[in-house]
């Protein structure tokens, strides 16, 4: 399987991107020392979708997604990414697993 690894402006990763059927994952999981702490969670973005990603980034919407992700990724805009992810501007299912505090 295919996965993207997204990262931030310092090029740390802040999500790891991949398809699942025709379904664009973004995943990250977070593991602390206590257990009490670590989480995971995927966002999904189905295929209809795609196009909002390439139109936000100015990329070409023919463009195979993970390819488009990849892109984004190297010019230093996957936070960019995520947080419209977060803020639902891009259209997705958020699943999350575990406690954050």
């Amino acid at each position: 399987m295919r996965q993207i690894r997204v990262v931030d402006e310092d090029g740390q990763p802040i999500r790891y991107a991949y398809l699942e059927h025709e379904n664009l994952k973004f995943e990250f999981e977070y593991y602390a020392t206590d257990s009490l702490l670590g989480y995971e969670l995927i966002q999904t973005v189905v295929p209809a979708d795609f196009v909002s990603i390439a139109t936000m980034f100015g990329a070409d919407p023919t463009d195979d997604i993970l390819t488009i992700v990849q892109e984004i990724s190297d010019s230093g805009r996957g936070g960019q990414l995520v947080n419209a992810l977060n803020d639902k501007e891009i259209r997705n299912d958020l699943h999350r697993w575990g406690a954050t505090s």
